[in-house]
């Protein structure tokens, strides 16, 4: 008897782990930017790829300008007197910079799905955050 009472605890604990809020339609395990779960139509797809290919050369640039900006923090901390004004400012123009880049590439993702398709995307839209 002990033993059934353990078994269907796990299964309970199992079935509670594996439970699925898209109404039952999981197919497959979802990875890193990986958008197949969202069932983009051919347009779709099309639209997608010229979006990434167009911000992949902008996060090059913001890439590049980053790591300046991060050579000038460096200048910064090895000098004899911090300068925190110069410090914040350098650190909320990369910050400014990224939210907007992040703000477009969404804006431009946003239109070409429909309600259903954001729904979905809404669950992954924190790994398109921009570091």
């Amino acid at each position: 008897m002990k033993i059934l009472k353990i078994f269907l605890l796990l299964s309970s604990l199992f079935l509670f782990l594996n439970a699925d809020d898209d109404d039952g339609h999981h197919k497959y395990k979802h990875s890193y930017k990986n958008l197949e779960y969202l069932d983009l139509n051919t347009q779709q797809i099309e639209k997608m790829k010229e979006i990434l290919i167009d911000f992949k050369y902008q996060y090059k640039e913001f890439y590049e300008f980053k790591e300046n900006q991060e050579d000038r923090l460096e200048d910064i901390i090895k000098d004899d007197n911090f300068d925190e004004k110069q410090y914040l400012e350098i650190l909320n123009e990369i910050k400014s910079k990224a939210s907007f880049l992040e703000v477009q590439r969404m804006k431009k993702i946003y239109t070409i799905l429909d309600g259903k398709q954001r729904k979905k995307f809404s669950k992954y839209f924190k790994e398109w955050e921009v570091e």
